[in-house]
């Protein structure tokens, strides 16, 4: 089927031409996935992608809308579906691009939950509570990202040659193939070591792997394994609300920025392309002296 042949192509060049993530990769696949299979219930099969108008793509949109999905995620799902089209344009796949008129639902922005460093401190100690391989592995891994500000899939990404105990660095690499070089704090680098000298090595088991975070099993350590722990450590320290690993990332953006650090090299350290992102992160203090985001 021609649809399904072209989305393969247009993710194929996105890897290769801007060095997408696999994670970035899946989410277009799903999105265009999704909008194939409305079509494919909706219009002739042969039907090209020229012929894919602004109004059956409005119809569609509405019939997320329907279906109950938040306006966030149609915002995604749209923006997605311009990034295809624009794509197609330019390859002269199709004569004009019907999404140049599709309007995106209007997403009232959220700021991100910022944890206080008291909290961050508590969270680290829930995973030390009882001393084994694991634990040893969730403090070290709950350290890095909080002392990096990496992202969960950058974080289960690294390996042992990304680490500098001497230098207390770490080398990540950041979406789009960007790589970057993050400092330790005494901390998180005391964490790491221990976990990779003292429970590491008894987690490997048989398995040759090169990754610095591994599962019981001896494999890569998943990214909804990194989640379910973080949920599990904040539960037991008595941290209230939803919580998840970007917290830590959000937290410690704005715990730098509040410390006085220099915006750009947050935002270095961070891997953010646009310094616009990084500035959301500049705190203010509110009535009851707790951190909140400057924009909210």
């Amino acid at each position: 089927m021609e649809w399904r042949s072209t989305v393969d192509e247009f993710l194929a060049s996105i890897q290769t031409e801007r060095g997408a993530s696999v994670n970035t990769i899946m989410a277009y696949r799903n999105d265009l996935v999704q909008l194939i299979n409305y079509l494919s219930a909706t219009l002739p099969q042969d039907t090209p992608w020229s012929n894919v108008t602004t109004d059956i793509l409005e119809a569609y949109v509405q019939r997320l809308t329907e279906q109950n999905y938040t306006a966030s995620t149609i915002a995604r799902k749209v923006a997605a579906l311009k990034t295809f089209f624009h794509w197609l344009s330019q390859r002269g796949l199709v004569t004009e691009d019907p999404t140049l008129r599709l309007r995106s639902p209007r997403v009232e922005k959220r700021m991100p939950r910022l944890l206080s460093e008291e909290e961050v401190n508590r969270l680290f100690e829930s995973a030390s509570k009882i001393l084994s391989p694991r634990s040893l592995r969730d403090r070290a891994l709950l350290e890095v990202i909080y002392a990096t500000g990496m992202r969960v899939s950058e974080a289960i990404s690294l390996r042992l040659d990304d680490v500098d105990l001497e230098a207390n660095t770490v080398r990540c690499a950041g979406r789009g193939a960007r790589q970057r070089t993050i400092p330790l704090t005494a901390q998180a680098s005391a964490a790491l070591r221990a976990y990779l000298e003292h429970a590491r090595g008894a987690m490997v088991n048989d398995t040759h792997t090169d990754f610095v975070f591994i599962s019981p099993l001896g494999g890569k350590l998943t990214r909804q394994a990194v989640w379910q722990l973080t949920r599990q450590y904040a539960q037991e320290a008595g941290i209230e609300g939803e919580l998840t690993p970007h917290t830590l990332r959000h937290s410690r953006a704005a715990h730098m920025l509040n410390s006085g650090e220099d915006i750009r090299r947050v935002q270095e350290w961070l891997g953010h392309a646009n310094l616009a992102t990084t500035q959301m992160y500049r705190p203010r203090q509110d009535k009851e002296n707790k951190l909140v985001p400057a924009s909210s």
